[in-house]
């Protein structure tokens, strides 16, 4: 009987539709993980740590304004569309006209202060392909995937997510394949061209799936007011885990940026569970946050927990026992690359618990706070880099990024038990 209840429960939890929909995108999103290993493996061992080093520091200095691109118009979107589905046209024509407009003003900002973090190091034509494809082209598949997710279509966002990191692969084996040499031109040339066909199938595909759009101006600024504070945690979340990037770049040099980025995309690969979760569960948030406030949210973060503590004390053991093998995979010139990881290796356990915390506040209404938090540790982090980096080079960075995090995490979780205790009614009032 107890073997029954048990298969019983594992059969009741895999037909729900939370599970489906993390199933699909954890599906994805592990694929993806093999095609970005290769793909980073060759543009790693092709262009070298110094010129890795480069296209580390731009790609790390557009994703710092990134969430301003399209304002939070998209997190808008997912809350609006999760309980009134007709709505979609109206807010993913806002999203793509805030994204194109601020997208081209925040690419020419970019331009202008690269000097101050580059100086001569890096060509402008770099650059320009750089943050043009990191800042529309990204954008532009990335608000297609939450477009996706906002009805729903859990498994057509996953072919989305595939779909772009194969078009990355092969911008790669281009560079290997037909380039003896490579410069850092070469490869931005690749890897723009490879973003700009991506975006522009994205768009297309989710205007036949879903519907096309349509924009409504009067609407823009009411948009951009409430995804104001989305943009800015999401921000501080980047400045957090970028920001030492782009600093290493400009006073450590590119070589340590190199070091330090790579062993950063073995944090990346720990991190895609729990993108996946996340990622699948963020509507819900919105859903229980409007049923029952906090409280509400926070029941259902109780949900996540066990399976998020699981796979931390798993990832966490798992780069002790692989960061050995880096050198073997990346090349002898990554050495230093092994105790980058290890310093940085608990940074998954701290990020899964961090946006457990975080989406609870987002969900129940209290984005505010979440924000206010992020750009405090964003501006810790900011601190403790200037302090560090010119100190310990790439350990510096690992330890400024760990302190920060950790501390967000920390913070994150007192606000919610202590808005929980505050209103223990039913309903939380906002």
């Amino acid at each position: 009987m107890k073997l029954a209840a048990i298969k019983e429960k594992i059969i009741n939890f895999a037909r729900q539709g939370l599970v489906k929909e993390a199933s699909w995108l954890l599906i994805a999103k592990l694929f993806n993980v093999f095609v970005q290993a290769a793909y980073f493996i060759i543009v790693a061992r092709v262009l070298g740590p110094e010129n890795y080093g480069s296209f580390i520091g731009v790609t790390a200095l557009a994703s710092i304004v990134f969430p301003f691109v399209a304002m939070g118009a998209e997190h808008v979107l997912l809350q609006k569309v999760a309980t009134k589905p007709n709505s979609f046209p109206l807010h993913w024509g806002n999203t793509l006209l805030i994204l194109f407009a601020n997208g081209a003003v925040l690419s020419l900002i970019c331009l202008i202060i690269s000097p101050l973090f580059f100086g001569n190091k890096i060509s402008l034509l770099t650059i320009v392909l750089i943050i043009i494809s990191d800042l529309i082209c990204v954008a532009v598949v990335d608000f297609s995937s939450k477009a996706l997710m906002s009805v729903y279509l859990a498994k057509k966002t996953s072919q989305l997510i595939v779909f772009s990191t194969s078009g990355k692969l092969l911008a790669a084996l281009c560079l290997a394949a037909f380039f003896e040499n490579p410069s850092i031109e070469t490869w931005a040339i690749l890897y723009a061209g490879s973003y700009v066909v991506i975006s522009i199938l994205s768009i297309a595909i989710v205007n036949r799936l879903v519907g096309n759009p349509k924009p409504k101006l009067s609407s823009i600024v009411a948009t951009v007011k409430q995804g104001f504070f989305f943009s800015i945690g999401t921000s501080a979340h980047n400045i957090n885990a970028n920001l030492d990037k782009t600093m290493l770049a400009s006073m450590a040099g590119l070589q340590a940026t190199g070091i330090y980025g790579s062993a950063y995309r073995f944090i990346d690969v720990g991190n895609v569970p729990i993108n996946s979760l996340f990622g699948a569960s963020y509507t819900r948030f919105f859903k229980y946050g409007g049923e029952s406030g906090i409280r509400g949210t926070l029941k259902f973060a109780r949900k996540l927990l066990p399976y998020l503590l699981g796979y931390s004390i798993v990832c966490f053991i798992g780069y002790h026992v692989f960061a050995p093998a880096i050198p073997y995979i990346l090349g002898a010139e990554y050495q230093n690359a092994i105790g980058a990881l290890l310093w940085l290796s608990p940074l998954p356990p701290i990020f899964a618990f961090q946006l457990l915390a975080a989406d609870t506040l987002t969900g129940a209404g209290y984005q505010r706070s979440r924000s206010i938090i992020q750009t405090g540790a964003a501006v810790l982090n900011v601190g403790l880099n200037i302090w560090l980096i010119p100190l310990y080079s790439w350990k510096g960075a690992a330890w400024a990024t760990v302190i920060s995090d950790a501390l967000r995490m920390i913070c994150l979780w007192v606000v919610v038990f202590w808005l929980a205790g505050k209103m223990p009614l039913a309903k939380t009032k906002k």
